[in-house]
C-alpha cells in the first residue's frame, strides 16, 4: 500500500506544473498595505484542474525597477506554465484585466526614489527601435476571461465600512466584478507587465485590483483571481491541444 501511494504521488508530482502569482509591496499612498499582495497571499498553494496539478507560488515584489528586473529574470528562468502579476489600482471599483503594456514614459521614481534610465525598459525578445514594438499585447483572450468572471462570479461585497458605502453611492448594486482594460499605467505595474509579456505573452497576465473593501474584501478578491487563473489554465490547455 505504501509503495502504491508513493507511485501515485510520483505521478502527481510529474504532472505538476508551476504557476507564479505576484503582488506588490508598499508604495506611496499604500504604505501600510498593498491590496494586491493581501489578496495574492491568500491563494492556495496548489490548484487541481480537471485532473491536472499545478503548484501555486506567491511572491511579493518591492515597488522598485531593480527588484522587478531581478524577479522577472528569476521567474522565467524556471519555465512556469503561467505568470499572473497583480497590482492595486487606487481608483478602481472592480478588477481590471489588462490587455497590453507599453514601453514609454516610465519617468516616475520608484519607491526607492530610483529612476529608470531613458524612461523605457530594456527588453529581451522585442526590438523597441520600432514603434510597433512599443506596445506588447497579452496573448490570452482577456475578453473571454472577463466574460467567464461575469458568468461565474457573483461577488456581492461583504465589506461594510464607509469606503464601500461611498462606492455604492456612485455605482449601485449589482457591482461589476471585472472588466478589460488597456491602461495598465506607466509605473511599476506597467513595467513588470511589459517585462513579462516580452518573455512570453501567451503565458502572462496582469490584474489590477481595487483597494481593500472598495468594494471587495481581500478574500473576495482572492476568489476572483483564482477563477481568472483557472480560465487561463483552460485557455492554455485548449490552445495546446489545438496545436498538437
Amino acid at each position: 500500500m505504501a509503495q502504491l501511494q508513493e507511485e501515485i504521488l510520483a505521478v502527481t508530482k510529474a504532472d505538476e506544473k508551476l504557476i507564479i502569482v505576484t503582488g506588490f509591496g508598499p508604495f506611496v499612498g499604500h504604505e501600510d498595505v498593498n491590496a494586491s499582495w493581501e489578496a495574492v497571499r491568500l491563494l492556495p498553494d496548489e490548484l487541481k484542474w480537471h485532473g491536472h496539478h499545478y503548484k501555486l507560488e506567491k511572491q511579493e515584489i518591492q515597488v522598485e525597477y531593480a527588484a522587478v528586473d531581478k524577479v522577472v529574470d528569476d521567474i522565467w528562468r524556471r519555465k512556469p506554465e503561467l505568470v499572473i502579476h497583480c497590482g492595486v489600482h487606487g481608483n478602481a471599483s472592480c478588477i481590471h484585466v489588462e490587455k497590453l503594456a507599453y514601453n514609454n514614459k516610465f519617468t516616475r521614481p520608484d519607491y526607492a526614489r530610483q529612476y529608470l534610465p531613458n524612461g523605457s525598459a530594456c527588453l529581451t525578445n522585442c526590438d523597441t527601435d520600432t514603434k510597433t514594438k512599443d506596445i506588447l499585447y497579452c496573448g490570452l483572450d482577456v475578453d473571454k476571461i472577463v466574460q467567464v468572471i461575469a458568468e461565474s462570479c457573483e461577488c456581492a461585497p461583504t465589506a461594510t465600512d464607509e469606503a464601500i458605502k461611498s462606492v455604492l453611492e456612485v455605482e449601485p448594486l449589482p457591482i461589476t466584478v471585472a472588466q478589460s482594460s488597456v491602461d495598465v499605467g506607466n509605473y511599476l505595474c506597467g513595467y513588470i507587465y511589459l517585462k513579462s509579456l516580452d518573455r512570453d505573452s501567451k503565458r502572462t497576465l496582469f490584474i489590477h485590483v481595487p483597494p481593500i473593501n472598495r468594494p471587495f474584501t481581500s478574500e473576495e478578491t482572492k476568489e476572483v483571481i483564482l477563477r481568472i487563473i483557472e480560465e487561463c489554465v483552460r485557455q492554455l490547455r485548449t490552445n495546446r491541444n489545438e496545436t498538437c
